[in-house]
């Protein structure tokens, strides 16, 4: 009898940089809000503080799907992704960045992952303005934490799931940039 349980998927985003929260903050509620649509779950590693209390990226994470943690960024990409991981529940993350705008059929998405039993990571479609569109090992299996994904990657068809960073946002994370290995 093959599984009913509905496969879950949460959003990863880890935020670094300076505190400038008057330029980010418009992007990051927006970032949240369309996060929350796709995901259900949304984690955020905030390194800098950038969610001060009453702006409305803060408000944005007080959808109860938002969990923020407060972490630190001691220069390790990495690092700051694996701690960001480490506080998801769900069977899937997908990692983003501050900026990116995530388009998703979330329901046909869920039935590709469901099906995907022992696959450790997937490839997604990342439209980059300064890297150009490529795939990226963006979707991880939570389950299959700690296996080795070297070689060919399952791909997420574009139809399914795309990353897109637009030109406005890509100012305001400069040092983001290249966070995520490029398959």
């Amino acid at each position: 009898m093959a599984s009913t349980s509905r496969t879950t998927l949460a959003a990863c985003l880890v935020l670094q940089g300076t505190t400038d929260t008057a330029t980010l903050a418009p992007a990051l509620e927006h970032d949240l809000r369309g996060l929350v649509s796709v995901a259900d779950e949304v984690v955020v590693y905030d390194t800098a503080d950038h969610l001060a209390p009453g702006s409305a990226a803060f408000d944005a994470t007080l959808h109860p799907a938002v969990t923020v943690v407060s972490g630190f960024w001691a220069d390790d990409r990495e690092k700051a992704q694996q701690a960001a991981l480490a506080h998801v529940g769900a069977d899937w993350a997908l990692c983003v960045l501050a900026g990116e705008r995530v388009t998703s059929s979330p329901e046909a998405l869920r039935a590709l992952l469901h099906a995907a039993t022992d696959v450790p990571a997937m490839s997604v479609r990342v439209d980059d303005v300064v890297r150009g569109t490529h795939r990226s090992a963006r979707l991880l299996h939570k389950a299959l934490a700690g296996a080795s994904f070297c070689g060919e990657l399952a791909e997420v068809p574009s139809s399914l799931l795309t990353v897109s960073q637009p030109v406005a946002t890509t100012a305001n994370v400069p040092r983001q940039r290249g966070v995520f290995d490029r398959v």
